[in-house]
């Protein structure tokens, strides 16, 4: 899927089908052995069921994106693996969500911020296992609210509670902690990581409406840019960002409406949406992710959909929209782009349907709070 090659065009309607579905189990103690041996070779079977998919934009319109499955906890992807003690002690519960919030996906596993338990969780999708970071570390998460993870694995969390960005290690131990000397007044509510820069949007009342950058290898803060206001290259609560493969920064203007774009300088190159209620306007975009054929994916909170614009800002598509249905999304808080799922995830795209790649957007109300979609193009039936 390339937008500048016109394979996904721009689409006004974006209504979707509302289809329910419910999985149900049972379990006696004659299926004991046999859930013993499964609990051993954990990681190999896939997903139970197929939720029936919702397509976007809906037929008659070529589909570009599919609604996967929703899900809360890492049961619902793959066989989570636990210890034979917890099994037998009974207290083995599938890593869960409370309130998730900001997203990332690195090397097959999934970063979520859970506002409602105070920790990040990291997902291995392959493996089956969960992890908490932020929970018995010095010092413990407040309220994290965006999660970005280098290539060498590093996890930055921004927390507005301890009013700044913590790096945790694999194993999660505090290895750094990101804030401006001079400032005081620091609310940290998006990260973004490329190479060695660490972007950072601080909305504090007084000194914020600016994305900082910090060198991750000492943590000094090496320069700023933009400041409060409506005027190119000022924020009025810039609430997301994202980094393209180019060094392009993307930031989520939220009260203006809007989402603006600089290029690895930190130049302002130019903005797209505004105030309104047309298509290609935006209410609140709060979180922005790029694929990796330049796809820009906005949350917007005030408008319950994921706007799609491609590389010079035109508008693609919408996807999601308000409601508790498949494919929903009530209230979009976090959007990461993963360029590819271990095989159990993989198959639950259509037979008619190509996925170049994969999106998880985090909803902070609703039944099933986080969705999986995949990105792409359905086979044209000859």
């Amino acid at each position: 899927m390339r937008a500048e090659s016109g394979k996904l065009k721009v689409n006004l309607t974006a209504h979707q089908s509302l289809m329910g579905y419910s999985l149900r189990s049972s379990f006696s103690i004659f299926h004991f052995p046999f859930f013993i041996f499964w609990v051993g070779v954990g990681g190999c079977a896939a997903p139970s069921a197929k939720v029936e998919p919702v397509y976007f934009p809906p037929p008659p319109a070529s589909p570009h994106v599919v609604h996967l499955m929703s899900f809360n906890s890492l049961g619902d992807l793959t066989p989570a693996r636990h210890s034979w003690v917890e099994f037998f002690r009974g207290v083995a519960p599938s890593p869960h969500v409370r309130t998730p919030a900001g997203v990332a996906f690195r090397d097959g596993c999934l970063y979520l911020c859970d506002i409602g338990f105070t920790v990040v969780h990291r997902w291995d999708l392959q493996a089956g296992q969960g992890a908490k970071f932020g929970v018995n570390s010095d010092p413990a998460l407040l309220k994290p609210v965006d999660v970005a993870v280098d290539d060498a694995g590093t996890v930055y969390v921004a927390d507005t509670g301890l009013a700044e960005v913590i790096a945790f290690d694999a194993n999660g131990a505090v290895r750094r902690r990101f804030k401006p000397e001079d400032r005081e007044d620091y609310r940290p509510v998006a990260v973004a990581v490329h190479g060695s820069r660490l972007y950072v949007a601080d909305i504090a009342s007084t000194t914020g409406h600016r994305i900082d950058v910090f060198s991750t290898g000492d943590g000094r803060l090496r320069g700023s840019f933009g400041g409060i206001g409506g005027e190119s290259g000022r924020f009025f609560f810039p609430m997301g960002l994202a980094v393209a493969r180019d060094g392009r920064v993307y930031v989520a203007d939220r009260m203006n409406s809007r989402v603006q774009v600089f290029n690895a300088l930190h130049e302002w190159v130019l903005s797209f949406g505004q105030p309104g209620d047309r298509y290609g306007d935006m209410g609140k975009p709060k979180r922005v992710a790029v694929g990796p054929d330049g796809v820009v994916f906005v949350a917007d909170v005030d408008f319950a959909h994921v706007h799609l614009f491609d590389r010079q800002g035109r508008l693609l598509m919408l996807l999601g929209g308000p409601g508790e249905g498949p494919g929903s999304t009530p209230l979009p808080s976090g959007v990461a782009v993963a360029p590819t799922l271990p095989a159990r995830l993989a198959a639950l795209v259509p037979d008619d349907f190509q996925a170049d790649y994969f999106l998880f957007v985090t909803n902070s109300v609703g039944d099933k709070r986080i969705s999986l979609y995949a990105v792409g193009t359905a086979h044209r039936n000859e």
